[in-house]
C-alpha cells in the first residue's frame, strides 16, 4: 500500500498513521460561554476519573521513573488513591470501564501490585476531586476539527450542537502543555456561546464525565488545578476580550 494513501487520525495529514506522527496528541472541543443575568459564564466539565489514576490503570507509566510516578500519583483525588490501596487491580478496571470481566493486560496487574506494595509512601492525598476542564475529544477518521468539537460537545455535555452559536470573528485558542506521562498534548478550543434558556438540562454523560457546571470567571480560576497554568490562561485570556471586545 502506498503510504501517502495512510492518512494521521491525529493531526489529519497524509504519509503516517497515529502511533508515528510527531506532533502533539491532539483534542479538539469548545470554550463555551452564556449570559446569566449579565454574568459571563463558562462551561466546565469534571472528568468521572482523574487523568492520573487512568494512566495508572492503563499502566502508562515506568514502575522505575519515580518523577513520572510522582507526577501521576499527584493528580489522583483522595478517593481513588483510597481504592488503590483497599480494592484488587480487576476490581478497579472493572469500575473503570462500567463492565465485568473487561479485559486487560497481565502486564499492568504486575506493575499495580509492585506499586501498591513498594511504593505507597508517594500516595500523599492533596485532590479531593478529579480535574475540571472543557469538553473535548479526538478525532474519528477522516472527521475535520469543527466536526470532532462539536460531535465531542454534543456526546460529553448532553446539549444539541444545534443550540451552539460559534463565534467567527475569534481564532481557535491551543492548549499545549506535557502530560504526567511525559507525552506531548495539544488542546484546540473553539470558542461558542449558549443562550442561557438552552442550558437548562444536564444530561453529562455519565460514563467519563463525573460532573458538569456553568461557572463564573472567578470559579473557574478557583477550580481548574494549580498546575492547569495552560487551562488558565485561556480563560483568563477569553474572559479579557469578552468584556472589552465586540464579538459575534
Amino acid at each position: 500500500m502506498d503510504i501517502q494513501k495512510y492518512l494521521c487520525n491525529n493531526c489529519g495529514n497524509y504519509g503516517h498513521l497515529f502511533y508515528n506522527c510527531r506532533k502533539p496528541i491532539t483534542s479538539f472541543g469548545f470554550l463555551c460561554y452564556r449570559y446569566n443575568n449579565n454574568i459571563i459564564e463558562y462551561l466546565l466539565v469534571q472528568r468521572k476519573d482523574s487523568l492520573g489514576y487512568v494512566d495508572f490503570l492503563r499502566g502508562k507509566y515506568n514502575e522505575k521513573n519515580l518523577f513520572q510516578l510522582k507526577n501521576i500519583i499527584k493528580e489522583m483525588t483522595k478517593t481513588e488513591k483510597e481504592n488503590i490501596i483497599n480494592f484488587s487491580y480487576t476490581e478497579l478496571w472493572d469500575k473503570l470501564w462500567n463492565k465485568i470481566n473487561e479485559k486487560y493486560d497481565t502486564k499492568n496487574e504486575e506493575k499495580f501490585n509492585y506499586i501498591k506494595n513498594n511504593k505507597m509512601d508517594l500516595f500523599n492525598v492533596i485532590w479531593d476531586e478529579p480535574e475540571w476542564g472543557f469538553p473535548k475529544g479526538r478525532r474519528n477518521y477522516k472527521e475535520k476539527d469543527l466536526e470532532c468539537a462539536l460531535r465531542e460537545f454534543e456526546e460529553e455535555t448532553g446539549y444539541s450542537k444545534k443550540n451552539i452559536l460559534l463565534i467567527k470573528n475569534l481564532n481557535s485558542y491551543d492548549e499545549i502543555f506535557t502530560g504526567s506521562n511525559l507525552k506531548s498534548y495539544k488542546h484546540k478550543y473553539f470558542i461558542a456561546k449558549m443562550k442561557y434558556e438552552d442550558t437548562q438540562e444536564l444530561k453529562f454523560q455519565k460514563s467519563e464525565i463525573g460532573n458538569m457546571e456553568w461557572m463564573s470567571y472567578e470559579k473557574c480560576l478557583e477550580k481548574i488545578r494549580d498546575y492547569n497554568i495552560e487551562k488558565k490562561e485561556l480563560i483568563i485570556s477569553l474572559n479579557e476580550l469578552l468584556i472589552t471586545s465586540i464579538i459575534y
